[in-house]
């Protein structure tokens, strides 16, 4: 069953304020949660890793570096 942009305004008008508050809510963590560009703060992050992205440039393997760090034996 689909439900029409109307029929939704149609429901929506008929909720009670307490219910309709609780909707608010429910659809502004939704937009939150399923927004599609980055928040400003990880526009940081995003820039700090874009800028690190290519220069490992010890030759090493992932295994070496790991043995360097965990320390040999």
């Amino acid at each position: 069953m689909t439900t029409t942009e109307m029929e939704i305004l149609k429901i929506l008008r008929q909720l009670p304020p307490p219910a309709l508050a609780e909707v608010k809510v429910f659809l502004d963590f939704l937009s939150w949660r399923y927004q599609t560009t980055p928040m400003p703060s990880q526009h940081r992050g995003i820039e700090m890793l874009a800028a690190m992205r290519g220069k490992a440039t010890a030759g090493m393997t992932t295994d070496e570096i790991l043995e360097l760090t965990r320390g040999a034996g």
